[in-house]
C-alpha cells in the first residue's frame, strides 16, 4: 500500500465498525416495532452530522468517508423513520 493507502484503509475499518454499531438498534426496532426509548432529537442530530460528513467525504473524494457515512445515514434515517411512525 502507498503511504496514504494505509490511511484510507484505516478509515474504511473505522467507518465499518462505527456503521455496524447501528445494526443492533436497527434490528431491534425492526423486530419489535418499538421506538419508545429512542431519542428523536439524538437521531435527528446524528442524521444531520452524518449527512455533513458524507458531504465532506464526497467533496474530498474519500471512499472511506463516503462508504461509512452513506451507509450510516441510511441506517440512522431508517431508525428515525421508525421512530416517527411507531413513536
Amino acid at each position: 500500500m502507498q503511504s496514504s493507502g494505509w490511511i484510507e484503509g484505516l478509515g474504511l475499518v473505522a467507518g465499518s465498525l462505527t456503521t455496524v454499531s447501528y445494526l443492533p438498534q436497527a434490528m431491534k426496532v425492526w423486530r419489535s416495532r418499538s421506538t419508545h426509548d429512542i431519542s428523536l432529537l439524538m437521531f435527528s442530530l446524528m442524521a444531520l452530522g452524518t449527512f455533513l460528513w458524507l458531504t465532506y467525504g464526497i467533496l474530498l473524494g474519500s471512499p472511506a468517508l463516503i462508504f461509512a457515512n452513506g451507509t450510516s445515514l441510511t441506517l440512522v434515517t431508517w431508525i428515525g423513520w421508525f421512530k416517527l411512525r411507531y413513536g
